[in-house]
C-alpha cells in the first residue's frame, strides 16, 4: 500500500493538535496532502456550522434566517481560509522569500488546512456560557498550530512564521467575530 496523507490522517490530525512539527513536514511530503488539508478545513467549517446551528435553533430563529445565517457563515469561513493563506503567502514573499513560487503557496495552504484541526471542535461553542471562551481557545490553538506548521514546512524561524501568519489571523478573527456571528 502506498504511503499517502489520507492513510496517515489520524496521525496528522493528532500531530497538529499536539503542535508536532513532524506532522506538518509529513503533510508536505506525502501524496494527497492537499486533499487532507481540504478535508480538515471542511471538517472545521462543518463543526462550526453545527455549533452555530445549535445556537440559532435554541434562540428559535426563523427557518429562513437560520439557513441564511449558516450559508453566510460557510461563505465567510471559505473566504477567510483563502484570504489567510494568500495573505500569509504575500507576507512571506515580501518579507522573507522574495521569489514567486506557487509551491510555496501550496505548502501554506496545506499547512493552514492541517492547522485547522483544533477547529474541528468548534461545535463546542454551543455550550452555554462557555461558548465564547472555547471559541477563543480554539482560535489561539489553531494559530499556534499554524505557526508550528509554517516553521516546520517552510523552514522559517518562529518570528518569521509569526510575521507571516499574524496578519491573516487577525483578519480571520475579525471576520469570525463580527460578520460571522
Amino acid at each position: 500500500m502506498a504511503e499517502t496523507a489520507i492513510a496517515h490522517l489520524g496521525a496528522l490530525f493528532s500531530g497538529a493538535l499536539s503542535l508536532n512539527s513532524e506532522a506538518f513536514k509529513q503533510m508536505q511530503m506525502l501524496p494527497g496532502g492537499s486533499q487532507v488539508a481540504l478535508l480538515i478545513a471542511l471538517t472545521a467549517g462543518f463543526s462550526q456550522a453545527i455549533g452555530q446551528g445549535i445556537v440559532l435553533f435554541t434562540n428559535r430563529v426563523k427557518p429562513l434566517r437560520f439557513f441564511l445565517s449558516l450559508l453566510i457563515a460557510a461563505i465567510l469561513f471559505a473566504f477567510s481560509y483563502v484570504f489567510w493563506a494568500l495573505s500569509t503567502w504575500v507576507a512571506s514573499l515580501l518579507l522573507f522569500r522574495g521569489d514567486l513560487r506557487l509551491t510555496l503557496l501550496v505548502s501554506i495552504i496545506r499547512t493552514l488546512g492541517l492547522s485547522y484541526a483544533p477547529l474541528a471542535f468548534s461545535f463546542l461553542v454551543a455550550i452555554p456560557y462557555l461558548g465564547v471562551p472555547i471559541s477563543t481557545v480554539l482560535s489561539i490553538w489553531s494559530f499556534l498550530a499554524f505557526l508550528a506548521g509554517l516553521k516546520a514546512a517552510l523552514g522559517l524561524s518562529i518570528w518569521q512564521a509569526f510575521g507571516c501568519g499574524v496578519l491573516g489571523w487577525i483578519v480571520f478573527e475579525s471576520l469570525q467575530r463580527t460578520i460571522g456571528r
